[in-house]
């Protein structure tokens, strides 16, 4: 028969393994648990050819979108106004928004990017012109 202070050890050396074995199998990278968690972030930075459609026949013109998560610049370049900086400029999940001025006006720019395209409108009061686009280069 096993003495009490035989016992204990075996007790003992059984609950380390037991712990041991089971924060290996949490923290192992593996883990499918947690390569779901990983979500491979959206980069739109690059030069980006747009096209708005209005009234008036339409304008196209090239984006830029530089900066990373949190701390994209975004700046259109036109034919009409010059260079235009987006304020507010906030992308998230491929979603972006921010506002222009032009002429004294505020618009609104909203459009979703996609692997290689965007789309979306610019807003201008009650009026909505659809925005289409096509990244050039990274």
């Amino acid at each position: 028969m096993k003495t009490p202070n035989q016992f204990k050890i075996y007790l003992l050396l059984l609950t380390v393994a037991v712990f041991t074995f089971g924060c290996a199998a949490s923290s192992n990278p593996t883990n499918k648990a947690a390569k779901k968690e990983t979500k491979k972030v959206y980069n739109p930075t690059g030069v980006w050819e747009y096209y708005v459609e209005t009234p008036d026949g339409g304008s196209s013109g090239v984006m830029r979108v530089t900066g990373t998560p949190g701390a994209y610049e975004v700046a259109m370049e036109t034919d009409q106004f010059g260079v235009l900086e987006l304020q507010g400029v906030s992308i998230v999940d491929g979603n972006m928004t921010g506002t222009l001025e032009v002429m004294g006006n505020y618009v609104s720019v909203e459009c979703v990017f996609t692997g290689e395209s965007m789309e979306g409108s610019i807003f201008l009061g009650t009026d909505a012109f659809p925005l289409t686009g096509k990244r050039v280069s990274k």
